[in-house]
């Protein structure tokens, strides 16, 4: 195998350790202070090795702490769901989660899909045909997107709300009720933001409200 001069010079380049690991096989004697500067210039790599791994590490205990105040947050709203034996105790279950869990108060809770009769509901949490046709149509959650004007209405004027979250509660394919969530922080509800937690969520104050509307045989 032929290796030109531009090959050699390249690998050199490329790896400027090998020859100082093999002078002596070929009787060179580097230079000290190019030696040095070698040495040094490999443990500068090997530092900015080693605080790029520091800096990855932390950011992965961040995430994982994060990860664990999250997921401790909604198992602490899914609780306030589990003693729940009346509509009217659903809906303050949900205010309180939201309040004393994510600290979150201007929302809107509506039943879109139809109430037996011999189901009492609270008057609040009854919708007009238009946000029931309308709520029936969304299918996942869906967070940054300003939600449409009709929804707007009964979200509070004040304060300023920037971003928000639509969360649709679904049981057996249909959406029971829907959830939507404002926020004054622009970025608190993302476009890019993931929604397993959220949806989780969902499917639990879903579960509840179809035992309390009497859908589960």
């Amino acid at each position: 195998m032929s290796i030109n001069e531009a090959e050699v010079r390249a690998f050199l380049h490329a790896q400027p350790q090998w020859l100082y690991e093999h002078a002596a096989e070929f009787n060179l004697r580097p230079i000290e202070s190019k030696i040095l500067s070698f040495h040094q210039g490999k443990m500068q790599v090997m530092q900015r090795k080693t605080e790029k791994m520091a800096s990855q590490l932390i950011q992965m205990l961040g995430d994982a702490d994060a990860n664990h105040t999250l997921m401790t947050k909604f198992m602490a709203f899914s609780q306030h769901l589990l003693t729940v034996n009346t509509l009217a105790q659903w809906q303050r279950a949900v205010r309180d989660g939201l309040k004393d869990e994510f600290a979150l108060s201007n929302y809107i809770l509506k039943i879109v899909t139809d109430i037996p009769k011999n189901v009492r509901v609270p008057a609040t949490l009854l919708a007009e045909d238009k946000i029931k046709a309308i709520g029936k149509k969304l299918t996942a959650p869906e967070c940054g997107v300003i939600p449409v004007a009709a929804f707007l209405e009964l979200l509070p004027a004040q304060p300023r709300l920037e971003s928000f979250l639509q969360l649709p509660l679904r049981w057996e394919g249909q959406t029971l009720a829907i959830l939507i969530i404002g926020h004054e922080d622009e970025k608190h509800f993302a476009p890019d933001m993931a929604t397993e937690w959220v949806t989780a969520m969902a499917d639990n104050m879903a579960a509840v409200l179809a035992r309390l509307l009497k859908l589960v045989r």
